[in-house]
């Protein structure tokens, strides 16, 4: 049974460096956003492995209409997703980032956003995430796409 909760950040670590950052020093890891006011992580369990993982967190993005201070306050970003890819295509991912979902629009978020890479641009899609703009690189990580979900 797929369990889904809030988890410290060192829970989220070891899947966040074997899947996004595989031969890159775990330092890269740690995001200074993991630790902003608002910030949680959830980590998706099934017999107590951890199998999918996000980071989300209020912060506004220019490629979103943050004019005034009370959008800045409602958008948010997820960040650092992964599922182990030996877990990938069950649904774990879906449901974890469904919960995500669910959380940030209790906090009042009205916008989540998050670049995502290419390869990964259709998972999003289906949970009705749109692609803002042209694909772009992240230099050591590959191509992103801008992506928002508008609650």
């Amino acid at each position: 049974m797929l369990i889904i909760r809030s988890v410290p950040q060192a829970n989220i670590i070891p899947l966040r460096h074997s899947v996004l950052r595989a031969g890159q020093p775990v330092e890269t890891c740690y995001y200074e956003e993991d630790n902003m006011e608002g910030c949680f992580h959830l980590a998706a369990f099934i017999d107590g492995r951890v199998v999918s993982i996000a980071s989300f967190y209020p912060e506004s993005h220019s490629k979103q209409d943050t004019d005034s201070e009370l959008d800045r306050d409602c958008t948010w970003r997820l960040r650092g997703m992964a599922t182990d890819p030996e877990s990938q295509g069950k649904g774990y991912g879906a449901e974890l980032l469904k919960e995500g979902l669910r959380i940030c629009n209790e906090k009042g978020a009205r916008v989540l956003w998050c670049n995502a890479r290419t390869t990964a641009a259709p998972f999003y899609s289906k949970l009705n995430f749109d692609i803002k703009g042209e694909e772009f690189e992240i230099e050591g990580i590959g191509p992103h796409y801008f992506m928002s979900y508008t609650f």
